[in-house]
């Protein structure tokens, strides 16, 4: 063969190539085509690979385990159940979805004004035509179920299929719509989405999600910090908008909502909107890690360098870098979780006051130090003085549970480190000496103040002169309709450190002489997550933390098996019944998931292993890392 001819046939190899690569590139990333008025975004790159990872992981094992089958057979029928909404809505379901898409497929809510609030979904089903035929297929039945009149519109020069949905019982009037074009499928409850969505596909817009300063930053930073490995997930939230389309999605005009205090509105009036955007990118069974998540917190706040970078209440994001989080001799072995935060306390404490007096409605909090100060039944003391001069920045929190497992089971510990112990503990015990409900006790030579309230339901216990406690009894009585945010407390100062613990128990365990082996800094779970950290850190960080899953997932764990969930009170329960919702203010919600099939937990801990995180201050916000290891894996293993 000639020369020439050698790079004649070249050249058509480069092009079939490119025309390849071409095809395979032809659905643009979500982003280009959602809209800049998007207020929550996942996109899955490969749901394939995505399945392929997450089989790897041990959570990924749990829900093939044999002893999860019942539940999870039970749990599939729930939601099938549960979906009867959103399949009227979209006239799909997830298992519908199941094949259909060969690339990126993508969620997303979206708000283009106050009172408008919409849902598309946008997938590449490149080389998927028969799976997608099938769908469509679905779609149609389903919306003829709901007697939805069909139409063909013509959008930007492309046929949609438009369903007009009349009202059904609570649910009013309103519309569905989809297309394929250019082995791009697209369906949402608006027009307005979806004709945008064909605008962007024909060209790139900078009315885009994509274009969005907020989304731009998140992408960049992480970006920069994954290199070459692409994220299986990708998300992103802006807070505010997010928060508010919920709320006009949950909106319920024959039963509006109880006039009461509007928390969303004060951290608006607060400056909290400085957190312009939330999101980042997500990997399962990249070893080591059995989840490896980097996120970026996005609030550039005043860059200007004239005045301070937040405002009003907001001015207490102060969280200065920091180079030492290793935890001190008097954190046992046995927690839940142990972190680490540096937190500019002295300027918080400031930056609350225009917080609670909006809260309030008053002009109040100079006038509440001013009473502690100079009421004559009072403490006495001056709160800037006496109590917040002399605390310093480490902000040290640890947990755990006590057995068996109840809704209360979660203690919780903060410890903030002080400048001055003596002075400290002094403006303690004159504070506490006023307050008829504070005990004063002894635990290992420290002296305790212990604060019941005689209401609770939480268990009494019972402290000698030695680190040993438990609980002796419990006296149950009808929860008042306020209780106070703690109402089982104590408080000590030691350690060259004061100490709030919502039970006393947990602070019994600190105040302990903790054998050097007992101590959680010789742990060998705690190590391997600093050896993971040390790879992904940054030099400087503000926060670290270390979670012992197995332990930490427990309580919510046995309250989903014993049917008790809604009364969760620890922090990752609150979390999960205020996703979950449903209930009416004020009224225990009903569990929506029957969690009676579950197996022991003891069966399934092995499959929870530790977690580490660590999180940094940069100029425009604050980067986060975070990861799972795997349980079964020993340090000489990871070594090796």
């Amino acid at each position: 063969m000639s020369r020439l001819s050698k790079w004649t046939a070249l050249a058509v190899a480069v092009l079939v190539l490119m025309t390849r690569v071409e095809s395979f590139a032809a659905v643009p990333p979500a982003e280009n085509l959602l809209p800049n008025s998007t207020k929550g975004f996942l996109a899955v790159p490969s749901v394939d690979q995505l399945k392929e990872s997450w089989n790897k992981t041990q959570l990924g094992q749990l829900m093939q385990d044999p002893a999860m089958q019942p539940f999870l057979e039970s749990l599939k029928q729930q939601i099938q159940q549960k979906w009867t909404q959103t399949h009227q809505k979209l006239g799909i379901t997830w298992q519908d979805l199941d094949g259909v898409p060969s690339g990126e497929v993508s969620v997303a809510l979206i708000a283009p004004s106050a009172t408008e609030v919409y849902a598309a979904i946008v997938a590449d089903v490149t080389g998927r035509q028969a799976q997608t035929n099938a769908l469509l297929e679905k779609i149609n039945q389903s919306m003829a179920s709901q007697k939805a009149v069909r139409s063909q519109r013509t959008l930007s020069g492309t046929p949609v299929t438009v369903f007009e949905i009349p009202k059904q019982d609570d649910n009013p009037a309103r519309h569905m719509a989809y297309f394929v074009k250019d082995d791009l499928l697209a369906a949402s409850d608006s027009l307005k989405v979806i004709e945008g969505i064909l605008v962007r596909q024909a060209e790139d817009k900078s009315d885009s999600l994509a274009h969005l300063i907020a989304f731009e930053a998140i992408t960049n930073r992480c970006h920069t910090a994954a290199g070459d490995l692409v994220p299986q997930i990708r998300w992103f939230v802006e807070p505010f908008g997010y928060a508010e389309a919920i709320r006009v999605a949950n909106a319920d005009p024959e039963h509006p909502r109880r006039k009461q205090t509007d928390l969303l509105k004060i951290l608006r009036d607060q400056g909290f909107t400085a957190v312009q955007g939330i999101g980042g990118f997500l990997n399962f069974a990249h070893a080591p890690y059995e989840i490896l998540h980097r996120s970026f917190v996005y609030a550039p706040g005043n860059q200007s360098g004239a005045g301070e970078r937040f405002a009003l209440a907001a001015r207490m994001l102060d969280f200065p870098n920091a180079d030492n989080f290793a935890p001190p001799a008097w954190v046992p072995r046995e927690v839940a979780s142990y972190a680490v935060l540096n937190v500019n306390v002295k300027n918080a404490f400031e930056a609350s006051k225009t917080f609670v007096n909006q809260y309030v409605g008053d002009e109040v909090f100079e006038d509440v130090l001013d009473s502690i100060r100079n009421d004559p039944d009072g403490p006495k003391i001056d709160i800037r003085r006496d109590l917040v001069a002399y605390l310093g920045n480490r902000v040290t929190i640890i947990s755990d549970n006590q057995l068996p497992i109840t809704p209360k089971s979660e203690r919780l510990l903060v410890a903030v480190e002080t400048n001055n112990p003596s002075q400290l503990a002094a403006a303690i015990e004159k504070s506490m000496k006023t307050d008829p409900d504070a005990k004063r006790r002894e635990i290992n030579g420290h002296v305790v103040w212990e604060i019941v309230d005689e209401q609770s339901e939480l268990p009494m216990v019972t402290i000698e002169n030695s680190p040993t406690f438990g609980p002796v009894g419990a006296a149950a009585a009808d929860e008042p309709e306020e209780r106070p945010m703690l109402p089982n407390s104590a408080v000590t100062v030691a350690h060259g450190q004061f100490f709030v613990a919502t039970h006393i128990d947990i602070l019994a365990k600190v105040l302990a002489n903790i054998d050097e082996r007992e101590q959680l800094a010789h742990d060998a779970d705690y190590q391997r997550s600093q050896t993971e950290i040390a790879k992904l850190a940054l030099p400087s960080q503000f926060a670290q933390n270390f979670t012992r899953t197995d332990d930490a997932y427990r309580g919510v764990y046995e309250l989903l098996r014993t049917g008790r969930m809604p009364e969760a009170e620890s922090m990752l329960g609150k979390v999960l019944n205020s996703l979950l919702g449903e209930g009416k203010e004020g009224v225990l919600r009903t569990q929506r998931i029957d969690g009676s099939k579950l197996p022991e937990y003891d069966m399934v801990r092995r499959y929870f292993g530790p977690a580490g995180l660590t999180s940094t201050t940069e100029a425009d916000g604050w980067f986060v890392t975070g990861f799972t290891l795997n349980k079964e894996v020993q340090p000489e293993d990871a070594a090796k």
